[in-house]
């Protein structure tokens, strides 16, 4: 079975509504969601470990993945991070 490609959202320019769409969207269909530049869209990273919570209690089809993309900043939320798997891209 083909699944669909992942929903894509560059965060930044009120996206934020849109993006919490496509995870409400996915966590149902169990597909995937991609938000990039989440470095812009502070306040919803804010609440994304709460929300990701909610998810788990309420139930969420086992295959829906969230992959954020964002560049160092001093503010992004420290759980968040902590709760995720993380890949890092350094320069040599």
């Amino acid at each position: 079975k083909k699944l669909p490609p992942p929903a894509v959202i560059s965060l930044g320019e009120g996206q934020e509504p849109v993006a919490i769409l496509a995870m409400n969207n996915a966590a149902v269909n169990g597909t995937w969601v991609l938000l990039q530049n989440c470095e812009l869209g502070l306040g919803l990273m804010n609440e994304m470990e709460e929300y990701l919570s909610r998810l788990k209690v309420g139930g969420m089809d086992p295959a829906f993945r969230l992959f954020i993309t964002a560049l160092p900043h001093p503010e992004f939320p420290l759980g968040l991070l902590q709760m995720s798997k993380k890949v890092t891209n350094e320069p040599p």
